[in-house]
């Protein structure tokens, strides 16, 4: 497993290099500016550094942080991002941000974009009844879909319409369920000692516990996933347009190459 992580570790390296032109940037540098590092979550008492992907298992890594070394018990799910028992990286000064960035092991988990986009979309405009997401949802109805198409109503949005609203403005790829985690992450700039995959998460996170030396300190539940990923992928991706598919390929394409997914034809 040693070899296998660092192998990933290595070919996310060349990928940055000989395609971004981008090289691991300095300590100090990332340290002066703090606000770029807002995905990154401390632990001091075991030394590591999460920075958080949202739609790759995030709640919960949250939960494992909040209860399991946390302390702390039942903690709904829309409470965790805002718990007191989660560090986030930019609360610390530049001295004591350099300090953690040098000597922790940092980490993260990466998943299939489209897969991630699709999660992404099912929780928040299918499954979800948040009304922020329900206010955005009217946006996205009202701005992509013509009247002759089927009724605006606010409660469904289609994929193709929660595409074209990604591919029309850079402005609605911030969202970090969505954004890309080229942006949002800089897997090219920080330096990442492991970087587990979703898909293979049965291998990487008990071998991220171990390498954490808290794997007998916590429970991670990885859930059941009632349907194959690539059953819904097949089943969801089939009714975009291509040109729109081809359109997404392009905005996510970072992802595609730097975590070694292949981008369908």
């Amino acid at each position: 497993m040693d070899e296998k992580h660092q192998t990933r570790i290595n070919a996310l390296r060349k990928a940055c290099l000989n395609h971004y032109n981008i090289s691991l940037e300095r300590v100090s540098s990332l340290a002066a500016k703090p606000g770029r590092l807002r995905p990154l979550i401390v632990n001091d008492e075991h030394q590591f550094i999460y920075s958080i992907v949202y739609k790759v298992g995030s709640t919960n890594w949250e939960r494992l942080l909040v209860e399991d070394l946390g302390g702390f018990k039942n903690v709904p799910n829309q409470k965790l991002y805002s718990h007191k028992a989660l560090h986030w990286m930019p609360r610390f000064n530049s001295t004591e941000i350099h300090q953690r960035l040098s000597k922790y092991t940092t980490f993260m988990f990466v998943r299939n974009p489209l897969a991630r986009i699709l999660s992404a979309y099912r929780d928040k405009f299918v499954n979800h009844h948040n009304s922020v997401f329900t206010e955005m949802g009217r946006s996205i109805i009202q701005k992509y879909r013509a009247r002759s198409e089927g009724s605006l109503a606010t409660d469904n949005v289609t994929l193709t319409e929660f595409i074209r609203y990604l591919i029309d403005s850079p402005a609605h790829r911030t969202n970090p369920h969505w954004k890309p985690i080229f942006h949002q992450n800089l897997p090219c700039e920080i330096r990442y000692d492991i970087i587990g995959k979703l898909e293979e998460a049965s291998d990487d996170i008990p071998y991220v516990l171990k390498r954490l030396q808290i794997d007998h300190l916590v429970s991670y539940a990885q859930g059941q996933k009632k349907t194959s990923e690539q059953k819904l992928l097949r089943e969801y991706y089939s009714q975009v347009p291509n040109d729109l598919m081809r359109e997404l390929y392009s905005i996510y394409q970072p992802d595609f190459v730097l975590f070694g997914y292949d981008i369908p034809v």
